[in-house]
């Protein structure tokens, strides 16, 4: 990473939300409106346990039940269906999750769940958080806006495992502090500290 930028600070007074929200300009040397730029969010966080992890197997009651494994967002809003069938031979299924939507494309940073689902109803999920992925865009005035369904601060359980997958390191909880990234070249980082019920208003100057 490059050294992320401090020197400017949050604009004008916080003005009132439900939950959490980033917005602001990004402008070049000159003041013009960089217009186009991907941001991608960073969550940060904090140590809560070292218990298990949430379960991704799910055994059905009824070896010939049809299960339906789809991806829900924070919105409970289904964003793609992963399996539909009957359980493996061993009896039970265990469905990973390539943080794609259905159309192949990264989905942007937050909190989903994937469920499997019988009859209808769900039967177990398992939480996924997805960060480090674009989650939104300057307009043609380079404004930019996260809203808080990408902002899931306090969200637990998180688990979090080595780099190399072999160990695990706990469960987590999502502090209200996070990275942006202004996907330059070379990209430019900014930490922003979170309020609640705030939006959080934070102009970038290249």
């Amino acid at each position: 990473m490059q050294a992320c930028e401090r020197d400017i600070p949050p604009t004008a007074e916080a003005e009132t939300t439900v939950g959490y929200q980033i917005e602001g300009f990004v402008l070049d040397g000159l003041g013009n409106p960089v217009r186009g730029l991907p941001i991608a969010l960073y969550y940060d966080y904090g140590l809560v346990d070292t218990g298990p992890p949430p379960s991704k197997t799910f055994q059905p009651g009824d070896p010939n039940d049809v299960v339906r494994v789809t991806v829900f967002d924070r919105s409970n809003r289904p964003l793609r269906t992963l399996f539909q069938g009957k359980a493996l031979e061993e009896g039970f299924l265990e469905i990973d999750w390539d943080q794609k939507d259905v159309g192949g494309n990264p989905v942007p940073s937050g909190v989903y769940t994937v469920q499997y689902i019988v009859g209808g109803q769900t039967k177990k999920s398992y939480p996924v958080v997805v960060s480090g992925n674009v989650t939104a865009r300057t307009d043609t005035s380079g404004r930019y806006v996260i809203p808080d369904e990408y902002l899931p601060v306090d969200f637990y359980p998180v688990p979090l495992y080595s780099a190399d997958s072999s160990s695990f390191l706990g469960n987590y909880r999502i502090t209200p502090y996070v990275i942006l990234e202004f996907q330059l070249q070379p990209s430019r980082y900014a930490y922003v500290m979170l309020t609640r019920d705030q939006i959080t208003t934070f102009d970038f100057r290249l």
